[in-house]
């Protein structure tokens, strides 16, 4: 019978009292000791586990070479653990910098036909559009490929036809004009405004005129065919996007040069942007479109929008998040061996207080919890240094970037508690994984070998 389960009177009070002495190490005891009364014996038991537990604490001893690995154990956690939640902080920043980025020019969701290059939207259809699914622009755009020539020189260019109060409403166009003003209405040829990378390769400025052919001109030219000669516009201002290439060699109009060069019949449309209030509304409006759509239009996120750009921030964000784990693994793995020592030099100890009645599973929750506690404080303080680091690099800004040279003044960063959570949970759990391994060697220790080694 256990010493937990012997029987005891109910009124009777004993006081028992245990010394252990570890053997080979002279005045090193340890004591377990209990008052143990009638009706709180089970209590006492768990009091000496308790005991034990801090007893054998590894930090709690004398500093050897058992409690400098389980010392720099605990710190690697620490480092691992705060390494690991700044970089994913500065990779979520840099995601929603590129996000928020990318919005100002592009929308939310596109709506592109599901077969042909046009659509039919008519205003009632598009005023629909906005009421039902809560969009703050909706925008429709007729959008085709162009040559364009200035002089001599020649270039592959991208409109963009569409009213222009809506551009004024939703993209961030108008603002990020370096050259000329933002303006279609004009009482000569038909205004448009060019991106900075087209004008450099154009040699253009505000003024000038650009000749421009759609494909099928191109194609009837080379085919000897009759054709259309190119539409002269007048270029109005010069912008400058770090949205990326495709914005950079872009070419804004009116709807009306639009239909024009694309030949679309009236309400007919390349696409429609959609413009939400906020970007977490996108899966709500995705699943409306995607019930209105049918044959007619299939909804485009605008992270399909950018599918590369997306795909690659994903991976270097998991990426990044298991080779910085890897270092909390090898920091892990060190307190399992700072466990297994102390558990070989704790031989004796464990066979005389398995000899009074502690079960072997007690044993072995005892050296499972000294890991969690050791592994535990290491990422308590990784996770309060990440936490800080996010903290004041928000609120003061100490990591600087030149402004002439990026977009941002200052490394962004971005922390949620799902990140926080994670870096806890798989800490813990890779701690879990790692103390059980010598806590189970510990409790499997038979009792009359172990007495009769010392």
């Amino acid at each position: 019978m256990g010493w937990a389960n012997r029987p005891w009177r109910a009124s009777a009070t004993r006081s028992v009292r245990y010394r252990i002495r570890s053997g080979g190490h002279r005045n090193f005891p340890h004591v377990w000791s209990k008052v143990v009364s009638g009706g709180n014996v089970l209590m006492a038991y768990r009091t000496g586990v308790s005991l034990l537990l801090w007893r054998w604490l590894p930090l709690r001893r004398r500093w050897g070479v058992i409690q400098i690995i389980a010392a720099l154990s605990v710190v690697g956690i620490a480092i691992g653990a705060g390494t690991l939640l700044s970089v994913l902080s500065i990779f979520k920043g840099f995601h929603h910098a590129a996000q928020t980025l990318l919005l100002r020019y592009d929308p939310h969701i596109r709506l592109v036909p599901v077969q042909g290059q046009w659509m039919v939207a008519p205003p009632e259809t598009l005023k629909a559009y906005a009421r039902l699914s809560g969009a703050q622009a909706v925008m429709p755009v007729v959008s085709l490929r162009l040559m364009a020539r200035h002089g001599e020189a020649l270039s592959p260019a991208f409109l963009v036809a569409a009213p222009e109060a809506e551009l004024r409403r939703a993209t961030a166009i108008p603002e990020a004009m370096v050259l000329g003003e933002f303006r279609f209405q004009s009482a000569g040829l038909p205004s448009v405004v060019v991106g900075a990378g087209l004008a450099q390769r154009l040699h253009v400025l505000p003024g000038d005129t650009l000749l421009v052919w759609t494909p099928n001109m191109l194609e009837q030219l080379a085919l000897g065919l009759p054709f259309q000669p190119g539409i002269a516009v007048v270029v109005a201002g010069i912008f400058q996007s770090p949205a990326g290439e495709q914005q950079s060699l872009s070419i804004y109009a009116d709807t009306g040069v639009g239909r024009l060069l694309a030949g679309f019949p009236p309400h007919g449309w390349s696409s429609v942007d959609i413009w939400l209030p906020r970007s977490e509304e996108v899966p709500h409006a995705l699943r409306f479109f995607q019930e209105q759509g049918g044959k007619t239009f299939r909804p485009l996120p605008w992270y399909e929008l950018h599918r590369q750009l997306y795909d690659v921030l994903r991976l270097e964000r998991l990426g990044t998040f298991i080779v910085l784990s890897l270092i909390v693994l090898v920091a892990v793995f060190n307190v399992a061996a700072s466990l297994r020592m102390s558990a070989v030099r704790k031989q004796r100890e464990i066979a005389i207080v398995r000899a009074l009645g502690m079960q072997a599973m007690d044993i072995q929750r005892l050296y499972v919890r000294q890991g969690f506690i050791l592994g535990g404080l290491g990422i308590l303080v990784g996770v309060l240094a990440g936490i800080g680091f996010y903290w004041g690099q928000q609120r003061f800004g100490w990591i600087r970037l030149d402004p002439t040279r990026y977009i941002l003044s200052s490394l962004p960063v971005r922390l949620e508690l799902w990140d926080v959570l994670t870096v806890t949970v798989v800490g813990f759990a890779l701690v879990l994984t790692a103390a059980i391994v010598p806590a189970r060697w510990a409790a499997r220790q038979r009792i009359a070998e172990a007495l009769r080694e010392e």
